[in-house]
């Protein structure tokens, strides 16, 4: 009987254990402490120990939508052409951190990575954002803010490559180039897995990320978004410069033939296929994709 009543005992404080864990485990989720974004201190720093000189500047924008757009921006001259940097899902600025801590690379461009609706430290954090053409909007309020007068470059990673081709798609009097980067674009190759569905909903919901719910809640419409694109695609009369790996298993090589089929009016398209490499490429083939974006710069 004494056994019985310890093993009781400890079964029930296991069981407060685990329940104190997953508590925790909601509260911290909840409260954004797996948000995925960099303060505007930590920017800054980190910025510096890269080698870079010039100081961020941190921009707060209202887009034509009302919601309220944040980007860093590093400038050594007002007079360079600016290049617009688009991250993918989940994600934020930060994934350009490197590129705007390259001392090369801002000498030759002003840079701008921005936190697009629903990540970072965007207006409305973890609030989806579904709509691609209101997704381009929030990049246009920044372009319009450093940019007024200029036509503007932009660089997009998997789900930012469908973002600034809207963005040229709308705005082409604004869109001087694009470097889409392991970009899913093509509707036809979003297959989502059952389990994202359960994601979205409670209580498992409760216990995932903000960053990735809320990543999951774009991801899953974003096929009926690229088909809605469909008939813009010939607006895009401006260079594009497409780079995937063979070995993406994230968004599927196969995304290469169909913007080839459907930029029927880039005057200047070039195509890149890393024999080696995944999703991402970003990171790892920075180099590569800088010197991409730097060859557009004197088009």
């Amino acid at each position: 009987m004494k056994r019985k009543s310890r093993a009781r005992k400890f079964f029930r404080r296991m069981a407060y254990v685990l329940l104190a864990i997953l508590l925790v485990w909601i509260i911290a989720v909840q409260s954004g402490c797996f948000s995925m974004r960099t303060s505007d201190a930590e920017w800054a720093k980190k910025l510096q120990q890269k080698g870079q000189s010039i100081a961020p500047k941190f921009l707060d924008i209202v887009d034509k939508n009302g919601r309220r757009i944040h980007a860093v921006a590093i400038s050594a001259s007002d007079t360079l052409p600016l290049a617009v940097l688009v991250h993918g899902s989940p994600g934020s600025s930060d994934a350009y951190l490197d590129y705007l801590g390259d001392t090369m690379l801002t000498r030759k461009a002003r840079l701008v990575a921005v936190d697009r609706p629903g990540f970072g430290h965007t207006e409305g954090f973890v609030k989806p954002e579904p709509s691609l053409d209101a997704q381009a909007a929030a990049v246009q309020a920044i372009a319009n803010q450093l940019a007024p007068h200029e036509k503007v470059l932009l660089v997009g990673h998997s789900l930012g490559g469908p973002v600034i081709a809207r963005f040229a798609m709308d705005y082409p009097e604004q869109t001087a180039g694009l470097v889409i980067v392991a970009g899913s674009i093509d509707p036809v190759q979003e297959e989502h897995p059952w389990w994202q569905s359960v994601v979205d909903v409670p209580p498992v919901k409760w216990l995932t990320p903000k960053a990735l719910w809320t990543s999951n809640a774009e991801i899953i419409p974003l096929k009926k978004e690229l088909e809605k694109m469909l008939p813009l695609w010939p607006c895009i009369t401006c260079p594009v410069r497409i780079i995937h790996a063979v070995n993406d298993c994230l968004v599927p090589v196969a995304n290469v033939d169909f913007a080839k089929k459907m930029l029927v009016n880039c005057p200047d398209l070039k195509v890149e296929i890393l024999p080696d490499g995944d999703h991402f490429i970003l990171w790892s083939r920075e180099e590569k994709i800088a010197a991409t974006l730097e060859s557009l710069l004197h088009k």
